[in-house]
């Protein structure tokens, strides 16, 4: 999100001079790579202002509190967000764009998992990735509420999907190796009589997942249930 405030060199102690030149834009892309490779709580006005090696003042300066900052994260975050992969002829193909897109986005910004979850009024990023849902969902002939039930099912899924994409088994390589090896001695293990279908799927458990796989598993299930929906609709009209 741009700034109207204009740059400037913010002032600190004479023990913590420096000549990093703060700005809103900088404060904000420190704070969500912080978050991006520390995690969310990682991200502090104190930690801001070490980094920069200026007083907790000076970051306020451009970042009036923490909420103003988690919004301004979230613009930047979705800056990223490809618009052109939305621009299929059917809607069907504009949902597996939207999808994609906003897969890419928390790929690049682990951090948005958290971001999007938040409730808060949205700025301009947030409300057009908003706007673009809905008006593909409102095309498809799905009424204004149920739009919005699917949009917000829509963002919930993307992000539970990129978390486990990973499947049980992650790590490094020999984590997963060990780890791998311990889920298949566990549920291969288990009576066959009494969990024949768990036993069955032990080999999957353990599996590291193909992550594209597990996420277009994912929306191709999403899609079949929307599509469902709407000849549902149709065929009562």
């Amino acid at each position: 999100m741009k700034s109207n405030k204009s740059d400037d060199t913010s002032k600190s102690t004479p023990s913590r001079k420096s000549s990093v030149r703060l700005s809103r834009e900088a404060v904000v892309e420190l704070a969500l790579r912080i978050a991006d490779t520390e995690g969310m709580s990682a991200v502090s006005f104190r930690r801001l202002a070490q980094d920069f090696k200026v007083t907790p003042m000076a970051v306020y300066r451009h970042v009036s509190n923490k909420e103003d900052l988690l919004e301004a994260m979230t613009e930047r975050m979705l800056d990223s967000f490809v618009t052109s992969a939305v621009q299929a002829a059917d809607w069907r193909e504009q949902v597996r764009g939207f999808l994609y897109a906003l897969r890419q986005v928390l790929i690049i910004h682990p951090s948005g998992r958290s971001l999007l979850s938040r409730r808060s009024l949205p700025l301009a990023n947030r409300l057009t990735l908003f706007e673009t849902s809905l008006g593909i969902l409102r095309r498809a002939g799905f009424a204004p509420e149920q739009a919005f039930f699917i949009f917000e099912h829509l963002l919930s899924q993307v992000v539970s999907l990129v978390i486990t994409g990973d499947g049980y088994v992650q790590g490094s390589e020999e984590e997963r190796k060990v780890w791998g090896a311990k889920l298949l001695a566990f549920y291969g293990g288990l009576p066959q009589e009494k969990y024949p279908r768990v036993v069955e799927a032990a080999p999957s458990i353990a599996a590291c997942v193909d992550t594209d796989l597990h996420f277009k598993f994912g929306v191709d299930l999403l899609l079949a249930g929307l599509e469902a929906m709407s000849a549902s609709l149709r065929s009562t009209n």
